[in-house]
């Protein structure tokens, strides 16, 4: 009998054990852009065992609520169901001023404007993490090396956002970019950046899965500093 139910249970838990890792992308255009460096490269996610989800959109962020509520979306959308990894990539459009009532606005960089987008990328995360990610994988602002706005506001949306999620993420990545990875507009990466930021991207799950933690202190030290390949970028590990 002890047998026959042992059996069973291997049965029923066989196909659990060997289901795809489901990575979804979560953010704004740049997010949906490393999506797609992911999509475009059908052979890289079979042989990782990887199926993707994109839950990244255009012209979204955490400080216009007023005009999209992403996180709400993300919350309170019953069919999106939840995925083993979330790889959050946001806040090239969180430099703007955020609502505070009566035709109110807290301005970007003073002290209100920093302690609001720090409450709202700590609810952001705490929700993913309770409604729709088993792990987190937050993707720090690039040096936007051709965009003097987005350069000169980088540290401090880095800094709050490290800080503000550190608390629920799995671990917290540096993107390592040249005024060479850009497309035309200064801001979107090149084809050939998202191409290499996708394929590291692959790798670290690859490698992170079999040592899967919820603090990246006790990851296998492959995962810390992940080399997309020869010549290509570095996912680094952020050590704020």
């Amino acid at each position: 009998m002890k047998s026959a139910m042992r059996s069973a249970l291997l049965i029923l838990l066989a196909p659990a054990a060997f289901a795809a890792t489901t990575i979804a992308t979560i953010g704004d255009s740049l997010a949906d852009g490393i999506y797609l460096g992911m999509k475009l490269q059908p052979d890289m996610l079979k042989a990782n065992d990887i199926r993707l989800i994109r839950w990244s959109r255009s012209n979204v962020g955490l400080t216009r609520t007023d005009q999209t509520d992403y996180a709400a979306w993300i919350r309170d959308t019953a069919d999106l169901g939840s995925a083993d990894f979330c790889l959050v990539h946001m806040g090239a459009n969180d430099l703007q001023g955020i609502p505070a009532g009566n035709n109110k606005w807290l301005s970007v960089g003073t002290d209100a404007w920093q302690k609001a987008y720090a409450e709202r990328v700590k609810t952001f995360v705490e929700m993913l993490k309770a409604e729709r990610c088993k792990s987190v994988i937050w993707l720090l602002q690039a040096a936007y090396e051709k965009n003097k706005y987005l350069s000169q506001y980088r540290g401090m949306l880095n800094s709050l956002q490290f800080g503000s999620s550190a608390a629920a993420v799995a671990a917290t990545f540096d993107l390592a970019t040249s005024e060479n990875d850009y497309g035309a507009d200064g801001i979107h990466f090149s084809q050939t950046f998202y191409f290499s930021v996708a394929r590291a991207v692959i790798h670290l799950f690859d490698a992170w899965k079999p040592f899967a933690s919820p603090v990246c202190s006790a990851c296998h030290p492959a995962a810390k500093y992940f080399p997309a390949g020869a010549g290509e970028p570095l996912i680094q590990h952020s050590g704020q």
